[in-house]
């Protein structure tokens, strides 16, 4: 028979489990507004060379975010009939990718603000943070932040902007070259291009 004392231990956990639930997802909005500030001050409006810049922004993004499980999550299905050889392959170039593509992007800075909003729990160990770009110009872009917790913290697994998702539009872009471009090797040979083509687009 479950004792009286038993009975209100469950009742306070079950009262105290949103409660730190919600604290996490507080801590998740708390990375997010350091990994702004970071790429802001450190990055953006540092006066550094163009390449200091690029292994900063290279840092900032393995330190933040949690690079192969969203290379693991683009694959898809395909995880499981890659040979861990050609994932070794894989993991460098979309690294590439994914970093040379955002700095593009956020080389256009001009004192625009990442105002981060709500944070709330999205299962056992993730959250969802809301944050907004403010332009210049008053014009503001919705952008949210899906994180897990890892061993070492809270890690960034998927950025979705005004409703769009990164990891989710890689993913479909990704499935479709490995079925039509004959396989995983087709992908591949598409990702060495990409690089190629980005690296050379960056500013000297």
């Amino acid at each position: 028979m479950i004792s009286r004392r038993h009975l209100m231990l469950v009742s306070a956990i079950g009262a105290f489990a949103p409660r730190l639930a919600f604290a996490q997802a507080s801590d998740a909005g708390a990375l997010i507004a350091q990994f702004a500030q970071k790429g802001i001050v450190e990055i953006l409006a540092a006066r550094i060379a163009n390449a200091e810049k690029q292994t900063r922004f290279r840092d900032l993004f393995k330190t933040y975010f949690d690079l192969p499980a969203i290379g693991r999550f683009v694959l898809g299905r395909y995880t499981r009939t890659i040979k861990p050889e050609e994932l070794t392959t894989f993991t460098p170039l979309f690294e590439d990718v994914i970093v040379y593509t955002w700095s593009r992007r956020f080389s256009d800075y001009n004192g625009q603000t990442l105002k981060v909003g709500a944070s709330t729990p999205d299962g056992d160990e993730g959250a969802i943070v809301k944050s907004t770009i403010v332009g210049n110009a008053g014009e503001n872009y919705a952008v949210d932040w899906r994180l897990r917790k890892r061993p070492d913290g809270w890690k960034v697994v998927d950025v979705i902007v005004a409703g769009v998702s990164m990891a989710i539009t890689y993913r479909n872009e990704y499935n479709t070259i490995i079925a039509q471009q004959g396989g995983f090797a087709g992908l591949v040979g598409q990702l060495q291009k990409q690089v190629g083509e980005l690296k050379a687009a960056q500013p000297a």
